[in-house]
């Protein structure tokens, strides 16, 4: 899919150092990095996992550095013909699974199943032929559900990332082990341990007890820590949280209303008071970085337009609002949206976990690929589906985004970063802006006796 080149960019905390290894240490091999996730995963499937955790175990084809730029992966080369329609990758020498079987070309087609159009043209070549011209299939190949794969014997599947899953209980626990003969050199860490369903709360104090090395944290929790002088980092913008009108609720059902709830929400009081400029304004469901257009998506607010709209309708509905109570953020966020709708003529009454005519979602990114991320958003916001995960022009792309923010039944409120806390013992913590944990180039201190 096409996407605009990242800017070069890692955030960390003002207070807390996030970044690499200094002078006075040297790597040490070892050490078991204790991991902890909300994340439930049951299945061994790459598109499943946040693709962080995903690049753990699996490799693609092509790999992308911290502007977006394809870089080689399991292929150590490709070259296309001169209307960008027939693609040919050569597979890296020796390159194997973590079962010591060598990747085969017979074995990458065998994982991109979803291709129709991938051809064996020797031991270690496959080719790619389309019907349109298509620049950007490195960067497609890059995404996690086109990673290189085999399934084992017991049903778990085999990659050729720098760690192996050794235990896996489905839900609860994994551990990932070092994979020796891993391509691109062996892990410093000889494990990692992942704990899954923690509580962003309990993954917290399990840091500051020492109990965990890398965990997830809210924007309330990341700014608290970085004040404590806690290590803390953010990615990119990757989780979008929108507003969304239920359908089959009759009292928004006029666009009228939608429109004028829309054109009042007053984004950038939101993110400067209560966000604390962590994040951006969303007018689109994807993020600017991904696609490069979501700029064309308004994301101001309009107080007369609102009005406008509003008067149109005689009388206007008393409408209701829900978030998940668990997420203070969108119970501050729900809250604001009413006062904002307030001064446009519309009441809200804000209200947890009720069947109410909207509320408050959040959808995070799981991958890079913008084609799949804009299916994974319709899924997870019941909508129709936008576009096939496996396909879609720039112009269909942006058709999709366009066509379902028409008539306002979902209205993008913001794209927030990931942020994670880290313990003071892992070193060499060098991320990709986009949120690949890259802990193959991560080691450990020793723990004090």
């Amino acid at each position: 899919m096409w996407r605009s080149a990242w800017p070069l960019l890692a955030i960390v905390s003002l207070t807390g150092s996030a970044t690499s290894v200094s002078a006075e240490f040297r790597p040490r091999y070892g050490g078991a990095l204790m991991l902890e996730l909300h994340d439930v995963l049951t299945l061994t499937d790459p598109g499943d996992w946040p693709a962080p955790l995903a690049g753990l175990v699996y490799d693609r084809l092509v790999e992308l550095d911290d502007r977006g730029r394809p870089q080689p992966g399991l292929a150590s080369a490709w070259t296309h013909d001169s209307e960008n329609k027939r693609w040919q990758f050569t597979i890296r020498p020796g390159a194997k699974f973590q079962d010591g079987s060598p990747i085969t070309a017979a074995s990458v087609r065998a994982s991109l199943k979803s291709w129709s159009d991938v051809e064996i043209s020797g031991e270690d070549t496959i080719l790619i032929q389309t019907e349109k011209p298509s620049p950007d299939i490195p960067i497609e190949l890059a995404g996690v559900r086109n990673a290189i794969l085999r399934r084992g014997s017991d049903g778990v599947t085999i990659g050729s990332g720098p760690f192996r899953i050794t235990e896996w209980q489905a839900g609860r626990h994994a551990v990932f082990a070092a994979n020796e003969d891993y391509w691109g050199g062996r892990p410093f860490l000889d494990t990692v341990e992942l704990t899954m369903g923690r509580p962003l709360r309990d993954q917290l104090i399990d840091l500051e007890l020492g109990k965990a090395d890398l965990v997830e944290l809210s924007l309330d929790q990341a700014r608290g820590a970085a004040q404590r002088g806690m290590r803390t980092w953010r990615s990119l913008p990757l989780e979008l949280m929108a507003l969304v009108f239920e359908p089959g609720h009759r009292a928004v059902e006029d666009t009228r209303l939608r429109r004028a709830v829309a054109l009042a929400i007053d984004r950038a009081a939101i993110l400067n008071v209560l966000l604390e400029k962590q994040g951006e304004p969303a007018g689109a469901l994807l993020p600017q970085w991904m696609t490069g257009w979501a700029f064309l998506f308004p994301a101001t607010r309009d107080l007369g337009r609102a009005r406008d709209s509003a008067a149109l309708i005689q009388p206007v509905p008393r409408l209701s609002l829900t978030y998940v109570p668990s997420d203070p953020l969108s119970r501050s966020i729900a809250e604001r949206i009413a006062l904002n709708a307030r001064e446009a003529g519309v009441v809200i009454q804000v209200l947890p976990d009720a069947k109410a005519d909207m509320r408050i979602a959040r959808v995070r990114l799981r991958s890079h690929d913008s084609a799949q991320s804009l299916a994974d958003i319709a899924a997870a916001l019941g909508l129709p589906q936008l576009i096939r995960p496996d396909g879609g022009t720039l112009e269909t792309l942006y058709a999709a985004e366009q066509k379902v923010l028409a008539d306002f039944r979902v209205v993008p409120l913001f794209y927030l970063p990931a942020t994670y806390g880290l313990s003071a013992r892992v070193r060499n913590w060098q991320p990709a802006p986009g949120g690949n944990w890259r802990l193959e180039n991560v080691w450990l201190e020793a723990r004090v006796p």
